[in-house]
Parts: C-alpha cells; sequence; structure tokens
C-alpha cells in the first residue's frame, strides 16, 4: 500500500507540475495578439478557473468507476497528441485572433482552443488518483484512506514549482516553440504514468459502490460545510483575480509578476492543507490581520516607489489570508468517499469567484473597485474565523464583531486613500484598463490668470496634460512628457522639421494627442491607439482639443500598433520621417512592442535619414538598457535625453532617439536637458519574440 501510496504521489505531482506551468506559458503566447492588456492574465486565470471545475466535474463522474480509468488514460494520450498539434499549428491560430472586437471572449476561446482538453485532464488528476488511492486503502486491513487528502499539499506544491519553473528556467531561455513541443512530450509522459497509476491502484481494489452510497447520506448532514467550501474557495479566487488586476494596471504583465501572485496563492493551499495550517490558527488570524492593515495604507501610495509597498501587501494578503481560508476549508473536508463532491464544490466556488473578478467587475466597475471590495470580504471573514472568548462565540456575536472589523479595514482603507481636489469629468474601464480625466485649476502666465487645466490619467500614469484656455496658442502648448525639452525634441531636432519641409510621422500610443500640437499644414500625422475608450476621449473637444485643434490631416488607426504597421509594410506603404512610440500605458510595457522583430519593424517603416523616438520614462521599469541592446544589435545611433519639468505643466521625461547615421544632434535648447551616456548603461541580452524576459528591467 505504501508503495502505490509513493507512486500516486508521483503521478499527482508530476500533473500538478504541468498544470500550472502552462499557465503563464499560454498567457505569454496570447499577450501579444491582445496588444499586451493586464486584462489578458486575469481572463487566463477566470479560464483556468472555469477549467479546474470542468476536470472537477469530470473526475466525480468517473472517479469511482474500476471500468472508466482506462478511459480517462486515453484522455490523457489525446492531449498528449493535441499539444503536438497546437504546437505546429499555433502561429496561424494565433493569427486569427485577435481580430475581432471581442477581446474578452476571444481571449477565453484562446485558452479553450489551446489548452482546454489537456487542462481539464491534468485538472482532474489529482482527484481521480486521490481517489483511486482511497478505494485501494480502504481494500486494506489498514484503513489509511483519510490519508489521500494530503496529496492536495503535494497537487499545490507541484503547481507552486511549475509556476516558478516559468520565468526563471523556461522563458529566458527557450523558444516559445520549444516549450510548447516540450509541454506535448511531458503530457506523454503523464499518461504513461497515469497508466501505471491506474494499475496499481486497480489491483484487488474493493467495490466502491456500498461506501459511495453510505456516504451519500453523511453529506446530507454536512449541507453547512458544503456552503463552507464554496463560500471559501470563492473569496480566494476573487481576491486573487482581484489583487492580479490592482497590480498589473501598472507594471507590464509579465509572467514573473503574475506568477509570484499565484505562488503565494498555492503556498496558502500548501500551507492550509497540512499540520501547519491546522496550528496557530490565532497567529494566522493575526498575520492576515496586519497584512489587511498594510494593504489598505500601501492602497493609498502613488508615483515612484509605490509599487513594491503595494506588491509586498499583496503578496502578504494573499499567503496569509489564504492560509486562515484554505486551513479553514481543510478543517469541514468531508470523509474520503466524498472528496470528489468535496473538490467539485471547491472549484465551484473558485470558477465563480474568478468570473465575478475577471468578467463581470469591468463591467460593473469604472475603476479597480473589487479589489478593497475583496479586501473587505477578508477582513469580515478573517475576523469570523479568529479566536474569541466564550461570550462572542454564538453565531450572532460572531457575525456582529466580523462586520464591525470589515467596516474598521473600510475606515482605515479610507482614510489612507489619496485624496485630491480634482474634479473628475470623465471615468471608464474596459478591457485595456482605466481611464479619467479630471481638472484642477491653476494660475498661470505673468497676469496669473486662472486656466482650467485637464489631465488624462491611465491607471495612475498621466498621458496628458491641456491648458483649456479660449486662445489656440495657450491651449496648445506642449504639455507634460511633451514640452520642446521631452517628446518635442523628435520634432524640434529633426532636419526635415527644422528646413521647413512636409513630414509624415508616426505615433505608437496616442494619450490625449499632445504631440499635434508640433503638426504644421503640410505634414501627415498617424496615430496608432488599441483603446477605443483612449480615441473617445482624445477626439472629444470638451475633454481635449489638440486633436480637433491641429493644422494638418490626422489618422486615428485603431488597433495593436505592431500588427498595423506590418499591414503596411506588407503593402509597401510610404515610409515614415519620423516614428514615435509611446505605448509604455500606465507603465505597462508591452512586450510585443519591445523585441528585436518589433524594432526591426519600426526602422522597416522609416525611412533612409528617419528617426526613430521612444518614450521610456518609467516609475517601475529602466527601459535604458533595452533600448542600448536594441541599438548596438541593429547597428543604430542611439541619442538620449533626460529632461526635468520646468513647470507644473511639464514633467521629467526620459527618451531616446536612434538613426540609422549619426547626425549632428542640435537640441532646440540645453536648458533643463542632460544627455545619457551609454557607457553608463548596464547591458542586457536582446529579447525577441520566441525568447527573452524584462524581469531585469524592474526597477529595485
Amino acid at each position: 500500500m505504501r508503495v502505490i501510496f509513493q507512486f500516486g504521489t508521483v503521478t499527482v505531482f508530476f500533473g500538478s507540475f504541468l498544470l500550472f506551468m502552462v499557465q503563464p506559458m499560454l498567457g505569454r503566447t496570447l499577450l501579444p495578439v491582445f496588444g499586451g492588456s493586464e486584462s489578458v492574465w486575469c481572463l487566463c486565470l477566470a479560464s483556468y478557473q472555469t477549467l479546474l471545475l470542468a476536470g472537477y466535474a469530470y473526475a466525480h463522474r468517473i472517479s469511482w468507476s474500476p471500468r472508466l480509468r482506462v478511459a480517462h488514460v486515453a484522455l490523457a494520450a489525446v492531449s498528449a497528441l493535441w499539444l503536438l498539434v497546437v504546437a505546429v499549428c499555433r502561429p496561424a491560430w494565433l493569427a486569427w485572433l485577435g481580430a475581432g472586437n471581442a477581446q474578452a471572449l476571444e481571449v477565453l476561446a484562446g485558452v479553450a482552443l489551446f489548452v482546454g482538453l489537456p487542462y481539464v485532464t491534468l485538472s482532474a488528476g489529482s482527484t481521480v488518483v486521490q481517489a483511486w488511492l482511497a478505494m485501494q486503502a480502504r481494500g486494506s486491513p489498514a484503513d489509511s484512506s483519510r490519508n489521500v487528502y494530503s496529496l492536495y499539499a503535494v497537487s499545490n506544491l507541484g503547481s507552486l514549482l511549475g509556476l516558478l519553473s516559468y520565468p526563471f528556467v523556461l522563458e529566458p531561455f527557450v523558444s516559445l516553440t520549444a516549450q510548447w513541443y516540450g509541454f506535448a512530450v511531458a503530457m506523454a509522459l503523464y499518461a504513461l504514468l497515469l497508466a501505471r497509476a491506474a494499475f496499481r491502484a486497480g489491483r484487488g481494489s474493493a467495490e466502491p459502490e456500498p461506501a459511495l452510497r453510505a456516504s451519500e447520506e453523511t453529506v446530507r448532514r454536512e449541507g453547512s460545510n458544503m456552503g463552507l467550501a464554496l463560500l471559501l474557495p470563492g473569496v480566494s479566487a476573487f481576491l486573487l483575480n482581484a489583487v492580479t488586476a490592482h497590480l498589473l494596471v501598472d507594471v507590464m504583465p509579465m509572467p514573473l509578476v503574475w506568477v509570484v501572485l499565484l505562488a503565494a496563492f498555492l503556498l496558502s493551499y500548501v500551507v492550509g492543507f497540512s499540520s501547519l495550517g491546522a496550528c496557530g490558527r490565532g497567529a494566522w488570524c493575526a498575520g492576515a490581520a496586519l497584512a489587511l492593515i498594510g494593504a489598505a495604507v500601501a492602497r493609498g501610495m502613488w508615483g515612484v516607489g509605490s509599487f513594491f509597498p503595494n506588491a509586498v501587501a499583496c503578496v502578504a494578503v494573499l499567503f496569509l489570508v489564504g492560509v486562515v481560508l484554505h486551513g479553514w476549508l481543510f478543517e469541514v473536508r468531508p470523509e474520503p468517499t466524498r472528496l470528489t463532491r468535496y473538490y467539485l464544490f471547491v472549484a465551484l466556488g473558485g470558477a465563480a469567484g474568478g468570473l465575478l473578478a475577471a468578467l463581470a467587475a469591468p463591467l460593473v466597475f469604472r475603476s479597480v473597485a473589487e479589489y478593497p471590495l475583496a479586501l473587505f470580504a477578508c477582513a469580515v471573514l478573517t475576523a469570523w474565523r479568529a479566536p474569541k472568548p466564550a461570550f462572542l462565540r454564538s453565531p450572532r456575536a460572531a457575525a456582529t464583531v466580523a462586520l464591525l472589523c470589515g467596516l474598521a479595514w473600510l475606515t482605515l482603507a479610507q482614510f489612507t486613500a489619496r485624496h485630491t481636489s480634482s474634479k473628475t469629468l470623465f471615468r471608464d474601464r474596459n478591457f485595456y484598463g482605466c481611464i479619467a480625466v479630471t481638472q484642477t485649476y491653476e494660475r498661470l502666465g505673468e497676469d496669473r490668470h486662472v486656466f482650467p487645466i485637464h489631465y488624462l490619467w491611465c491607471g495612475q500614469t498621466t498621458h496628458g496634460i491641456q491648458i483649456r484656455s479660449a486662445d489656440a496658442e495657450t491651449r496648445n502648448t506642449a504639455t507634460a512628457y511633451y514640452a520642446a525639452t521631452g517628446g518635442g525634441i523628435a520634432f524640434l531636432a529633426h532636419p526635415k522639421y527644422q528646413a521647413g519641409e512636409p513630414m509624415k510621422v508616426g505615433i505608437v500610443g496616442l494619450g490625449a494627442g499632445t504631440l499635434a500640437c508640433y503638426g504644421r499644414p503640410n505634414d501627415l500625422f498617424r496615430f496608432y491607439e488599441i483603446n477605443p475608450q483612449v480615441v473617445k476621449v482624445a477626439t472629444d473637444p470638451q475633454l481635449f482639443s489638440f486633436l480637433p485643434d491641429a493644422k494638418m490631416p490626422i489618422d486615428l488607426v485603431p488597433g495593436d500598433a505592431r500588427r498595423m504597421l506590418e499591414k503596411e509594410r506588407a503593402a509597401h506603404d510610404p515610409l515614415y520621417d519620423l516614428l514615435v512610440v509611446d505605448a509604455y500605458s500606465g507603465d505597462a510595457v508591452p512586450y510585443h512592442l519591445s523585441t528585436r522583430e518589433a524594432f526591426r519593424l519600426y526602422f522597416d517603416r522609416l525611412s533612409e535619414d528617419g528617426m526613430l523616438a521612444v518614450h521610456v520614462s518609467n516609475w517601475h521599469i529602466d527601459l535604458l538598457p533595452l533600448c542600448k541592446a536594441m541599438a548596438t544589435d541593429l547597428g543604430v545611433c542611439a541619442y538620449g535625453v533626460v529632461s526635468g519639468a520646468q513647470d507644473g505643466l511639464t514633467s521629467g521625461a526620459i527618451w531616446v532617439f536612434m538613426t540609422r547615421r549619426p547626425m549632428a544632434y542640435r537640441y532646440p535648447s540645453k536648458e533643463g536637458v542632460s544627455e545619457i551616456v551609454w557607457s553608463d548603461i548596464r547591458e542586457m541580452a536582446v529579447p525577441t519574440d520566441e525568447k527573452g524576459s524584462l524581469v531585469s528591467l524592474i526597477r529595485r
């Protein structure tokens, strides 16, 4: 019996390893198709939780039937063959995805198409093997069937290691194509392990039907426990999705960030379903309470240095609150003959929580309001779970104390939140994130006249500022990162601009359309913007008038800039004199716009004397090493500048300008501008579409 358990442990561990290794791999595959939006991760996560539910439902149906063991092993073999098809057809399928307007549904369809069948098979594997072992143990002289629940911790440990292997072992060193072929081979190996486990568990196993029927009567007396089996994983899954949305608004949706969050979540299951989670309940609840307080305080921070306090608080909440909730979940587990229904309820709760956060919340809320809502729910449940004196143990008293603790957390969160005097004119949220337009009043000029000032916010980052004046010249003053000492250098220092010759200008990232103020009647400006809400804001003269006031023709190209530029290259469209890349919205860096292939495309779309201007101002990511590596790899000349804020309407900015030929770089003004010394910038490997990582660029 011990040998059977050991072999079952290996099978469960390896299946769970593959189950969670594929999650960041598929996310990395789908991200470029949908413009690098952080919503891809959240939707993938909700898809995985839904597929997990399908796997547990399938396991509940087949686990107790010895006749269906061969069918399950056959399904694993078919899954391996399907993954081989995916590895071959991946490029064609990716070209098909992302062409419609229902991005959320397309992400869900992509997950189902690529890994739906293998994911359901792998997610069922842990439960199926546990059921096989429980049946075998019940027929043994020493009934150790209840020990099979320890394999749930083994499963989560395998999942944790599978997650961590991706950003540190696979992503930086193995191409995506090799990853998919390797996954197909690993799935075939898992099918062999599963076949061996089925053979070992099947020899001499007792008929499970009487035990199963007897346990049905037990389940009827465990209604409240099954309710908790729905509620607790539902809240923790909702928390995971909410934390992911909260953090990825301001940091690029790279696998590492998502892996760290999911790893903390899985580790809480490992601890919760072990003796560590069973003992010291008061200590875990106290730690969870402190983490929730820290999250409330960190949420009020913004700007430089705000990400890491928020990240630490989020990871602490996921782990400590997760241990409290999952330890509680472990406590209400039924007898092993009911484990498949128990896991089915757990998966149902998780899927419901994930879908509420990933699909419903963006439709209902105009900001990431699900994050404080999730923390409030966690505060209530943590207080409910915490040990209490005898006079507070009645259900009514415990509920009252829990609700009061939740309200206390909300009060703290409101007190520590960032408060401004700005008036919000517009706020919305869609697949591509959260945007807002706010208004303040400033005294400007020698006469100190008061003007309304409009700000465009993407997450916590300003993407446009305009002085709302009746005077067109004042209204079209370049502000924010685009002043004469920032992005304006790309125009004012360009030889054709200085000579008064017409220019064709391409701009990746619209923002408020500030760069349009540099246009002249004979120029042509083309803006690429993937977010329709940004287009709506920039073209509304009541919010911003840079585009409506423009002196030259303007093309607005909706969709992912890289795809559009590739189409133009294929159609041999006229080349640009200046191409501006200002696409790092909300400090999130789209990976597919930062690779060797992307930069080659930029230069393919530039004339021989053209200039590539890259805006690399970023709170959390240092993009100068990337620009240095790209310039060296492509053999072009790079000029970098750092400008300081000139007044309240301009922002410190970092820009890099690249040309094929050395040029006498003439800045319009040296005041407030310093040049980048490239020898002081560290080296890095050039990332490609197939292989590479930007993890090393995170500011520490």
